[in-house]
């Protein structure tokens, strides 16, 4: 098949059609908002389409980050129809367990799992046997590997390509696993990163990663830089924003225009700043604006950054939620799960049923329009009714995780358990059930109705607060940026590039609207060690000039 053409979902530009028909190892280097996961699933499209990936050779994807995992699986689903399911998506962890699970007995006795072991999160809970740290996993498949040329060589052969996503993230691991299996064999490589996210370096990020990928898999480097998220002042300013993270010290264009929907404000102390931020979000609700399409961004401490907003917002009657721990946790298969069926119980939407029907026949391993279709719905729809009728105005949080608890029971723990092999460690199940537990309790405490708390639950209708390396992917209407301060990047000097990075990663989740704050003060940050609760700008003024100055901001003083 040579006739191949992308979907309308996307603009079949030079340089996307460059890197879809590149027949080589490629490194992607792309802006935010160039649509990486789309470029995944498109390209995934064309090598199964026109049989540069012929069957039986599969396709591999690794990702740093479930919810990455999650939305690139479902991209291909959607885009590749039945030849998904020679689309293997993995997050580097999940990769490494699989192998560690199947070919763990070629590991020495003394180093060797058990054959049902738990993974726990702390290493002082480890013992190398029954317990495994979860950061363990990956060293010992890189040890398995090690020892076998045959089983990397089936690697090899078994995926005649592999995606890599958030390749920025990268760690020196991460890296050694895709030279032991991919290096030096047939199988080609695309690594797709986001060179103005690497905020990620803490946590041991290869630094030199794109440049070790280009030289040891004979790669390409090739950009993908159109943003098709943001409105097009947004674009002007990102771009001026992007010369300014590659290098702070050049000359640098202005935009073309002055942007209308961008204003940077400064404030006398963080009750001021709530308060203008609370009434802004007010004003841009009642325009028509859906809450959960506003942001607050900070660089850290998101829940002492944002305690007086959002007692304001609050106030206001405006639902908000820190994401900053939560986002991870609802978007696990158990965190869906959770979301669906209590909205089940309390507002049965057809759509909420049909995605519980879909679930239920996958864990069954039943195709829709099987014999066994309707058995297992109705089965499914009775369950559901008989809780929905002990449903009252007197159902508590303790009520709605027994019946939550009922429910992963009716559908079969062994199921879910062949199904998301993350739910094979008894600790990681708790791990998630319990951030969950205590989301829905906290919501059932927030809100007047179960309805509301079935809402807020799934972080529908409520403002979303988070610090900002937890927005990468997101996208939101209107961002609000707080403290733009030193004492956020309390260490700039020292991590320009990096702490850049992570400004341009806060601005570029904007569609349509961006709103800088500082305070110059904030009682948070008083300590019994230092007072350090007065603001300084030194560090970040480079930062405020070119918000000011190059993107043109509307810039005013409430102090």
């Amino acid at each position: 098949m040579t006739d191949w053409k992308p979907s309308d979902s996307i603009e079949a530009t030079t340089e996307l059609m460059d890197i879809i028909t590149c027949d080589t190892s490629v490194a992607v280097l792309a802006s935010a908002g160039a649509g990486k996961t789309e470029l995944l699933a498109q390209k995934a499209n064309y090598l199964f389409f026109t049989d540069k990936c012929v069957w039986p050779k599969r396709i591999l994807s690794l990702t740093f980050k479930t919810e990455a995992q999650l939305n690139i699986k479902e991209r291909i689903n959607k885009r590749c129809g039945h030849k998904a399911t020679r689309f293997d998506s993995f997050t580097f962890h999940a990769f490494s367990k699989s192998i560690v699970d199947r070919f763990k007995n070629i590991l020495p006795e003394n180093e060797r799992p058990i054959n049902n072991y738990d993974i726990v999160f702390r290493r002082q809970d480890a013992n190398g046997s029954n317990k495994i740290l979860m950061d363990d996993l990956l060293a010992l498949a890189i040890r398995i590997l090690r020892a076998r040329e045959d089983l990397r060589t089936m690697f090899s052969y078994s995926y005649a390509y592999v995606f890599v996503d958030e390749f920025q993230d990268t760690t020196d691991e991460q890296y050694e696993l895709l030279q032991l299996l991919f290096q030096n064999s047939d199988t080609k490589i695309l690594t797709v990163g986001d060179i103005n996210q690497s905020i990620m370096l803490w946590a041991g990020a290869r630094q030199t990663v794109f440049t070790d990928f280009l030289n040891d898999f004979s790669a390409q480097k090739k950009l993908l830089v159109k943003n098709y998220r943001a409105s097009s002042e947004i674009q002007d300013v990102l771009a001026v924003v992007l010369q300014f993270v590659q290098n702070p010290k050049s000359t640098l264009q202005e935009v073309s225009t002055i942007p209308e929907n961008c204003s940077l404000h400064a404030f006398s102390d963080e009750h001021q700043e709530a308060s203008f931020i609370a009434h802004s979000i007010n004003e841009a609700i009642s325009s028509g604006i859906d809450a959960s399409d506003i942001s607050v961004l900070t660089k850290q401490q998101s829940s002492q950054y944002t305690e007086i907003l959002r007692t304001e917002l609050t106030r206001l009657g405006i639902n908000n939620l820190d994401m900053t721990d939560l986002q991870d946790a609802l978007k696990e298969p158990l965190g869906q799960l959770f979301s669906q069926f209590l909205k089940a119980l309390v507002r049965p939407e057809p759509k909420v049923m049909t995605e519980l029907f879909k679930v239920n026949l996958a864990l069954n391993k039943v195709e829709p329009d099987d014999d066994k279709e309707e058995e297992l719905t109705t089965s499914l729809v009775n369950f559901i009714s008989l809780k929905q009728e002990l449903i009252t105005t007197a159902t508590t949080a303790d009520d709605l995780l027994s019946y939550i608890q009922s429910f992963i029971h009716e559908l079969g723990m062994p199921k879910i358990k062949g199904r998301w092999k993350q739910y094979k460690s008894s600790a990681y199940f708790s791990h998630v059930w319990q951030a969950l537990e205590v989301h829905l309790r906290n919501m059932c405490n927030q809100t007047n109705s179960l309805e509301d708390a079935a809402k807020l639950f799934s972080a529908e209708n409520a403002v979303h607060l988070m610090n900002i390396h937890k927005c990468k992917g997101l996208e939101y209407h209107t961002i609000y940026f707080m403290g733009l301060e030193d004492q956020a990047f309390w260490n700039y000097a020292k991590q320009t590039f990096e702490d850049n990075c992570a400004i341009y990663v806060a601005l570029s989740r904007a569609k349509n609207h961006i709103c800088v704050t500082i305070s110059k003060r904030r009682e948070h940050r008083n300590h019994w060690q230092n007072d350090n609760r007065t603001s300084t700008f030194c560090a970040v003024k480079p930062v405020i000039s070119l918000l000011k100055n190059k993107c043109k901001f509307a810039a005013t003083n409430h102090a």
